[in-house]
């Protein structure tokens, strides 16, 4: 029988984002190591002692600088799977029972395929045979990798639960409102303000309502929104990969949130946008890039979390203050937020709630 093993990298952290990505994937992997088709699990992480007490081998990160695929391709030649479920801490927690199964136990015909979450940005997914990336920085570019390397790349129904990664306290917000979040998290959650994303999900569920979604908006996440959620909603998609593609890096990213910063202030910037609708969800590590400052994680988590006091970037620290001012809800975060974030949210605007309150027609017949 091939023999099948789940890798699972975790960065660890004690900050909140840490906490619940580990909480996170700790609820995931226990899951995991239950599954009959799964003989072992591998968790590489700069923190072992947080996962000493789990049924897992545990790999201590080297203290050298990490990157993704050497230390990837050194842990696929230390344990030789046939086949290997990778995951990122942080995604794959909210997936239902059967699609995990599903995920587990797909073989196809080709002999050489994989099963991703997101073929454009990989968070999690199922290789085989795993293939050496030695070169990669990062996890996200995985699926074009092993589309070049002549894979059969399958791509699983985009869903909350294939979708929702976490990556900043934006979509945190809305997680820290989820009827049945995993126990492992409830911790890491107990303290996240909910009062702006409890307005966005009233406001989903409301014809009457418009929201606005700025930043790295995927076209089947805005068709489905369309669908989906019975508010109006105004999304400017901009910089789709701006960080698998090398711009982040190279500064040459271009944001037409950007230049309506140009000649504004932060501040008046944040009232021009609220001024298009009843509550923002924005994706502000665009408007960072565009304008060419990136404060580390610790200011970009408080500015999500709409705290000025912590950030001392005066840009990022004059915006997070109007943000937090603005007479409507502003829900800020990263990519993350404007993907899995929103399918959370609209699956959660839902919950107890009549669907055929949302205007759509009747399907033609025939």
């Amino acid at each position: 029988m091939p023999r099948t093993i789940a890798f699972l990298f975790d960065s660890g952290g004690v900050d909140l984002v840490g906490q619940a990505r580990t909480g996170s994937a700790k609820a995931l992997l226990r899951r995991v190591v239950e599954h009959p088709g799964v003989d072992r699990a591998v968790v590489s992480t700069p923190s072992p002692d947080l996962w000493a007490q789990e049924p897992v081998t545990v790999e201590p990160d080297p203290p050298a600088p990490w990157r993704f695929g050497l230390r990837f391709t050194e842990l696929i030649h230390r344990y030789r799977p046939d086949r290997l479920l990778y995951f990122s801490a942080g995604s794959g927690f909210l997936l239902t029972d059967e699609m995990l199964d599903r995920l587990i136990t797909f073989e196809p015909t080709s002999s050489a395929y994989a099963v991703l979450n997101n073929f454009y940005s990989t968070d999690f997914g199922l290789l085989a045979p795993p293939l050496p990336l030695g070169d990669l920085a990062r996890d996200n570019p995985i699926g074009t990798r092993l589309w070049q390397a002549g894979y059969a790349c399958f791509e699983l129904p985009r869903s909350t639960g294939t979708q929702f990664d976490i990556d900043t306290p934006g979509e945190l917000q809305l997680l820290a409102l989820h009827p049945t979040v995993p126990s492992e998290l409830r911790a890491a959650l107990a303290a996240v303000p909910t009062a702006r994303a409890q307005s966005l999900l009233e406001f989903l569920v409301d014809p009457e309502r418009e929201v606005v979604l700025l930043g790295r908006v995927g076209g089947h996440l805005a068709r489905w929104v369309e669908g989906e959620a019975a508010c109006q909603t105004r999304i400017l998609s901009e910089e789709r990969g701006m960080e698998s593609s090398g711009r982040a890096e190279r500064g040459a990213v271009r944001s037409l949130v950007g230049a309506l910063r140009h000649g504004r202030t932060p501040t008046e910037l944040v009232e021009l946008l609220g001024q298009f609708g009843d509550a923002v969800v924005w994706d502000t590590r665009v408007l960072m890039a565009h304008l060419g400052f990136w404060p580390p994680p610790a200011e970009r988590f408080a500015s999500d979390l709409l705290d000025p006091t912590q950030v001392t970037h005066p840009t990022l620290r004059e915006l997070t203050h109007a943000c937090a001012e603005a007479p409507i809800p502003f829900l800020l975060g990263g990519h993350a937020l404007v993907s899995g974030g929103m399918y959370l949210a609209v699956d959660l605007a839902w919950e107890n709630m009549d669907r055929e309150v949302r205007f759509r027609p009747l399907p033609f017949p025939g």
